[in-house]
């Protein structure tokens, strides 16, 4: 019943994003980017050890997702502007609430890391897509990729997984399934290519999709750490069979700023 929910999700969600980033307005896309943020920034902060309302919260959950707007119209600096806010808040909030300060660093810490942990790296997504000529087809192209990739990865390693990857953090992570991942992705990443233009060469067809999958495979780890930190399996049900909207976006979180940082390099 979980894989059939997860195909089904799959299904309606393939279509959905290849029809916003390859043909609606950019402005689509970018509301698309913030309100993952938004929900992914809210499913992390109800992860972080209690001490700050659930108010405060979801206003700092609101002002992470605005990031993708922030870059969008005014580069990276609306952001370092944002978060230097949220950060002043934060303190004023631990001067004035807690008694044992020993609890500020987990308090501040621990919800500045949710910003840089997921509000910047999806808000990535944005200058990706604004690059000249292949922006679109890059950020398609890294999509279906990381998403081919977490799908091998996860029926491989579910049928033929033996070898354990990382039992402390994920116990079902298997050797097995990050290689049937990259052989996935490397055949996503091969077939995207031939209807999506990006400018990428052969050798990078190859050889993105394997560092994207272990990129992915990190944020996955961190997300599981994560959550084994606040007791909980997944980090909420928005989606069935595929838990909360973090736990879809986890492989993104490192990928996409390596993958942005790489083009900048290459051009």
């Amino acid at each position: 019943m979980q894989n059939l929910s997860r195909i089904i999700v799959g299904i309606v969600a393939v279509p959905v994003v290849v029809t916003i980033v390859l043909f609606l307005p950019l402005p689509f896309f970018v509301s698309l980017i913030t309100m993952v943020t938004w929900v992914g920034l809210f499913e992390y902060f109800s992860l972080v050890p209690e001490g700050m309302p659930v108010v405060l919260k979801g206003a700092f959950a609101l002002m992470g997702a605005l990031f993708p707007t922030l870059i969008y119209y005014r580069s990276f600096e609306g952001v370092t502007g944002g978060l230097l806010i949220i950060l002043a808040i934060l303190m004023l909030f631990a001067m004035g609430s807690l008694s044992d300060y020993k609890k500020v660093f987990t308090l501040v810490g621990g919800n500045i890391t949710g910003l840089v942990f997921v509000a910047l790296p999806l808000s990535t997504f944005i200058p990706i897509v604004l690059l000249p000529g292949f922006g679109r087809g890059l950020v398609l192209w890294l999509i279906l990729v990381v998403w081919g990739g977490d799908t091998g990865a996860f029926y491989i390693g579910t049928r033929y997984g033996k070898h354990k990857l990382y039992p402390r953090v994920s116990p079902k992570k298997s050797i097995e399934g990050v290689l049937g991942g990259m052989f996935s992705a490397v055949c996503v990443a091969e077939v995207t290519s031939l209807v999506i233009h990006t400018g990428l060469r052969m050798y990078e067809i190859i050889v993105l999709p394997c560092i994207l999958l272990l990129l992915g495979q990190l944020g996955d780890f961190s997300e599981s750490m994560l959550k084994r930190g606040a007791g909980v399996k997944d980090s909420s049900r928005v989606l069935a069979g595929h838990g909360g909207i973090l736990d879809r976006v986890d492989s993104f979180l490192f990928a996409i700023p390596f993958f942005y940082f790489y083009l900048l390099l290459r051009s």
